[in-house]
């Protein structure tokens, strides 16, 4: 009896654990990642992405920006070593235009950066309602804190982004 109840408890907490590294639940707040993701939708989130670093060009990511009072989700544009220009309209990385057929609105902003190699640009997907790179700059790799897999909420638009 004892042990059947010990061992209950040891595989609850290898749930847990699973739940935690892979499936950790964020609510999206906000239009920014429109069409992708609409507000008060429910995802879930691999911290293990973050905590090996397996993440990079058009995955989406949740991290903390430092300058808002709550974590952003955003989709990562360049990663570090890349050039990132953006001019008339289109983003270009490392001399190449990028074919973005997720985005909604029109991209605004005039940029030519280097990314540092300890950094990411992120943008929105709705770029004319997004607060991203463009404004407050690249982000700490360390900053992430997961990258999105799966909306699971509204149950109609059930989507795994890889």
């Amino acid at each position: 009896m004892l042990r059947e109840w010990v061992q209950s408890i040891v595989e609850a907490v290898i749930i847990l654990l699973v739940l935690f590294v892979f499936l950790w639940p964020v609510s999206i707040n906000g239009t920014s990642m429109q069409p992708s993701l609409e507000n008060k939708d429910r995802a879930f989130i691999s911290r293990f992405s973050a905590w090996t670093d397996s993440f990079g060009r058009g995955d989406i990511v949740v991290f903390d920006a430092e300058d808002f009072d709550e974590n952003m989700v955003k989709r990562v544009i360049a990663v570090g070593g890349d050039y990132i220009e953006i001019a008339d309209g289109n983003v270009y990385v490392n001399g190449e235009m990028l074919d973005e057929d997720y985005i909604a609105g029109s991209t605004y902003g005039d940029i030519k950066l280097n990314i540092d190699n300890d950094q990411i640009f992120v943008m929105g997907d709705n770029r004319e309602k997004s607060t991203d790179s463009r404004y407050f700059g690249t982000v700490d790799r360390d900053d992430v804190f997961g990258k999105v897999i799966m909306r699971f909420f509204p149950l109609n638009k059930i989507t795994i982004f890889e």
